[in-house]
């Protein structure tokens, strides 16, 4: 099935049909065959951006960016705002933007195929965790040594 890109805000004045396969949406500045990255966060939620807002995400974490390795091919960027320090882990809560690392250490393109496994190696790393009474979501980092 061709790409269809839907708003749904639950506002009727704007949600609806915006652009279809191949179009360019001059009111929104998105392009859905530049699907450069996926903004995905612990709390399940994902959308996949372009080339000129994953640059915008990068320039706004700045010095402050961390990534880490997720499979074979992707790799997850975050910002240290978002990393929780626990005893000997550290943890992603928030969100964060994956990409596709090709062989020649380019970012690709991604396809539904690519999105799919990024969401699935995602969320089959997330935990649970619980403060006082709250309970919510959170990715492992790194592991320190306990010696």
């Amino acid at each position: 099935m061709d790409e269809l890109k839907i708003k749904i805000d639950l506002d009727p004045v704007t949600d609806g049909i915006i652009q279809f396969l191949g179009n360019y949406d001059k009111n929104t500045g998105f392009d859905i065959r530049d699907r450069k990255a996926l903004v995905i966060g612990t709390d399940g939620n994902f959308r996949t951006i372009s080339t000129a807002e994953m640059d915008h995400i990068f320039d706004g974490i700045g010095e402050n960016g961390y990534a880490e390795p997720v499979g074979d091919d992707y790799l997850l960027c975050f910002s240290e705002k978002s990393v929780m320090d626990a005893e000997f882990t550290r943890y992603l809560v928030g969100s964060a933007v994956m990409v596709k690392v090709g062989r020649d250490s380019r970012i690709k393109p991604l396809s539904d195929i690519d999105i799919r496994l990024m969401r699935t190696y995602f969320q089959m790393g997330l935990i649970t965790l619980t403060y006082g009474r709250e309970k919510f979501d959170a990715y492992p980092l790194e592991y320190r040594d306990a010696a």
